[in-house]
């Protein structure tokens, strides 16, 4: 509804500015609540057209037709210029749930995030749009409010996000099963609170976690790490064997701190199983000053073998629903982040016999690797409350992703489960999309499916660039190792160079590369998709071929150790420090979005590449030293 008290900011618009000022763009709101529209235009009886994308297709349904009022609302410019400004409004009432999530293409796209984008217009032209921090920077500004709305304006359309997904209230509080205050046996780190503990979604769709606090103090930044794969399947590169980096995993020592969890398995000649070191990660960042959280997302597993008498032994537990790659993981994800930022209060942490309260300082960094990259992106443009984010090898275009798989195609036992979920797999080529719902193409029936997924085809739109990214700190690592061979077959990153590229774009990002110099250079071109980004494939079974895309990198530190002019497996050294961010040019504003590129870098080899560009980014916006980064082989050490 219109909200009078704002009628000094609103009049600013008029014909050559017209806008949309009520609800603000990229802000909350249930979508089972109805949605109502205000701007104002520069003329009385004006044909307002109010038009919603429709998510099963991307294309745009009519809802209705506002008319701007008879009589004006007078606006004088600092400057004594006077304007005639006409208010109008629509009630588009409870919106159809197609308007904020597919319906019709699988199951598990209709409970996504909802993500409702409307758009008003006048003569042809969409009206301006607000999203709350350029409303505010536009009121402050002192400006002319009627000549300066194009250039405080973010967007053309008015997004709303259902946070909680479409047809669903909010998480419950989070519930502790099981925890323990495990001291750190160093006179330089606090002891830290932890437990393991449930909050349900959807309905009551229960999803553990595992939260680590120090003991007292406070209040302390908050750290969200959205872990890679997808408990399911194996990636078997050159002998060594993540598990797919899917659940949450530990272990208690009878002393009550933590090991790697390593495990020896009969895999590939000299392989060796490593599952990720949650815990060691979760210690690692409280023990520093941080509360840290990450969460099992739905159909994953927590499990913790424990030799503490205080804690049970070899206890797993099992979040509820089955892997989506990419979309209720969001949900999951988003929820723990509120529970920190906005429920901390009913969050207690330790053993039945000691709890401890967490103290949240009101900052919160959010990062992810892999699948959990995509989690970061999607999250983050939904609205999670982030002060700064970070991504490692995360999805950024399903629609490219498939066009990868299908344009460098290997056998189907040649793929991992991420590849075949992004393109299934025929005759050494892929042909179909397999998600949780089962087969569809990127065609016009399913092509919304592989958008909802893609961070870039919301970036695209805007989301990643209104007014409070504009300063917020943005760290994109990836490598440049697309193909590989090992143990004589071909194998695939799962996410390819090109896909982080074209996010960085998005963003604005000043883009590095990290090489040894001479004869390696950064590169040039990436492929990517030809034509408006999220269409369909005209024929999915034989679609079209990527084209080039020019990209430019800055080349620095061509002489660190830690690379190498031909592939070297795991690092064997640590990178130097990227001194980020760079200086600005001068006249120019801090950069603040980077990307970063190291030669050689796979899928699961950047642990010691990104550590201590990493470790400064943390340290410049949280002020203290963060813990393991999720990528190293031992999160114990110090």
């Amino acid at each position: 509804m219109f909200n009078f008290r704002l009628a000094f900011v609103l009049v600013a618009c008029v014909s050559l500015a017209a806008c949309v000022i009520d609800p603000p763009s990229r802000t909350s709101q249930e979508s089972s609540q109805p949605t109502t529209l205000a701007g104002f235009v520069g003329s009385p009886g004006q044909d307002i057209t109010i038009q919603a994308v429709d998510q099963n297709s991307g294309s745009l349904v009519t809802l209705g037709t506002a008319t701007s009022s008879p009589s004006a609302t007078p606006y004088t410019a600092p400057s004594g210029t006077s304007y005639k400004l006409y208010h109008w409004s629509f009630n588009a009432g409870v919106l159809a749930a197609n308007l904020w999530s597919p319906q019709e293409i699988v199951a598990d796209l209709k409970t996504a995030q909802g993500h409702l984008e409307i758009f008003a217009s006048a003569g042809g032209q969409n009206l301006y749009t607000f999203s709350q921090a350029a409303r505010d920077s536009w009121l402050a500004s002192g400006k002319d409010l009627v000549a300066s709305t194009p250039e405080y304006s973010d967007g053309t359309s008015t997004v709303l996000f259902d946070q909680d997904g479409v047809g669903n209230g909010p998480e419950t509080p989070w519930v502790t099963v099981a925890g323990m205050i495990s001291s750190s046996h160093s006179p330089y780190y606090s002891p830290v609170a932890w437990s393991v503990g449930y909050y349900t979604v959807e309905g009551g769709k229960k999803i553990y976690g595992l939260i680590c606090s120090p003991t007292e103090g406070g209040p302390y930044p908050v750290v969200v790490y959205n872990h890679g794969g997808t408990d399911r399947g194996d990636v078997d590169l050159g002998g060594t064997d993540l598990g797919n980096g899917g659940g949450l995993t530990g272990v208690v020592t009878a002393a009550g701190w933590t090991s790697q969890p390593f495990v020896a398995t009969p895999l590939a000649p000299g392989g060796v199983q490593i599952f990720p070191d949650s815990l060691g990660q979760c210690l690692d960042w409280a023990k520093r000053g941080w509360i840290f959280a990450t969460s099992s997302y739905r159909g994953e597993q927590v499990h913790i073998t424990s030799a503490s008498p205080e804690f049970p032994a070899s206890s797993t537990w099992t979040s509820d629903g089955v892997p989506e790659l990419c979309m209720g993981e969001v949900t999951d994800a988003m929820a723990l982040a509120d529970l920190l930022a906005n429920h901390a209060s009913s969050i207690e942490l330790g053993s039945t016999a000691e709890k401890v309260k967490i103290a949240p300082n009101g900052k919160l960094l959010m990062y992810g690797y892999s699948h959990g990259g995509c989690i970061t992106y999607r999250a983050v443009e939904q609205g999670a409350p982030v002060t700064a984010f970070s991504v490692i090898e995360g999805f950024t275009d399903f629609r490219l992703a498939y066009m990868n798989i299908w344009n460098n195609g290997v056998a189907a036992a040649g793929l991992t489960l991420e590849q075949t979920a992004a393109a299934g797999s025929g005759a050494g080529k892929p042909s179909a999309a397999n998600f949780s719902g089962g087969f569809y193409y990127p065609d016009a029936n399913g092509v919304m499916g592989y958008n909802w997924r893609s961070a870039h085809y919301f970036a695209s739109r805007g989301d990643l660039s209104i007014q409070k990214f504009k300063t917020m700190p943005i760290l994109i690592f990836h490598g440049d190792v697309d193909k590989t061979s090992a143990n004589g077959q071909e194998a695939l990153n799962p996410v390819f160079l090109d896909e982080a590229a074209e996010i960085a774009a998005d963003i604005g990002a000043t883009n590095i590369f990290v090489g040894p110099g001479g004869a390696v250079a950064p590169p040039t071109s990436e492929p990517c998709v030809a034509g408006a980004v999220g269409a369909p494939f005209p024929d999915a079974n034989n679609p079209p071929a990527t084209v080039s895309c020019p990209i430019a990198f800055n080349q620095m530190d061509t002489g660190d150790p830690c690379l190498s002019p031909s592939p070297t497996g795991f690092f064997s050294k640590i990178c130097l420090v990227l001194k980020l961010p760079l200086p600005p040019a001068p006249g120019q504003p801090q950069q603040q979005h980077y990307f970063v590129v190291y030669h050689n870098m796979n899928h699961i080899n950047g642990g010691p590449a990104i550590k201590e560009t990493f470790n400064r980014f943390a340290e410049l916006g949280f002020d203290r030293q963060p813990g393991c980064d999720g990528l190293e082989i031992d999160c114990n050490s110090d």
